[in-house]
């Protein structure tokens, strides 16, 4: 990451770039618990859990007990507020936990911004992200931060990368664009030509671990974030 004239600003990925990648072991034990504090039977909890994916990421449920008190209705479960209340803090104690960046991470974030360029973040993510990410240590290290269920548009959308460097007041070809591959977000940067960098992440205990763009990447690619500032670019 050398040349400060070419690039002006290097925008992040979250889960599995910045932060660990939120793993099915870890996630379905929460939704486990989460189902068994409103009273869902838990096939159907995560069954719903995956079928509404899409729609927490563009904001269709204003709070995370909004989309609990949905799945009550579609699986005919009565539940109480208090239930809700609980699952909800649930999963938010577990977002709070996955927000947690390693030293190395805000180590490197705070090096491209003393040579001069901003820093971005786009995240496919539900309102609970959102509304934790400014209690985050990563939050001094991002400029803008740029959320998918806020914006009511996700990755690959070639509008939510536009905007976020409308906010970061500089043209896609001036961007560089880091991230594990998920949601096809590296291709969908480099179609609006962003310079796209591949963050190797395991992927064997996610939700999407076939990521075709992962699997044929010929591209720029770093295991560590660290290794960014090593980057001849």
């Amino acid at each position: 990451m050398k040349d400060v004239v070419r690039y002006r600003a290097v925008l992040f990925d979250l889960f599995g770039t910045l932060v660990g990648s939120l793993t099915r072991r870890e996630h379905d034990q929460v939704n486990a618990k989460m189902a068994a504090e409103v009273g869902v039977p838990y096939a159907d909890f995560w069954q719903l859990m995956g079928e509404t994916y899409q729609d927490r990421c563009l904001g269709r449920y204003d709070t995370y007990e909004d989309l609990l008190w949905y799945i009550c209705r579609r699986t005919g479960v009565t539940a109480k507020t208090s239930g809700i209340a609980q699952a909800a803090e649930l999963n938010r104690q577990f977002m709070a936990n996955a927000l947690v960046p390693g030293p190395e991470v805000m180590e490197t974030l705070d090096e491209p911004k003393r040579r001069g360029f901003r820093t971005g973040l786009i995240s496919n993510c539900g309102p609970v992200v959102s509304q934790l990410f400014s209690r985050s240590p990563l939050a001094r290290g991002i400029d803008i931060p740029v959320y998918s269920c806020d914006e009511r548009m996700a990755k690959p959308a070639d509008a939510i990368y536009q905007r976020t460097c409308q906010r970061l007041k500089t043209e896609p070809e001036f961007c560089i664009y880091v991230g594990d591959g998920s949601n096809q977000e590296l291709t969908g940067a480099a179609a609006l030509g962003m310079l796209p960098v591949l963050k190797r992440t395991d992927l064997s205990d996610v939700y999407d671990s076939h990521r075709p763009e992962v699997e044929t990447w010929t591209g720029l690619a770093v295991d560590e974030i660290p290794e960014l500032l090593d980057l001849d670019i």
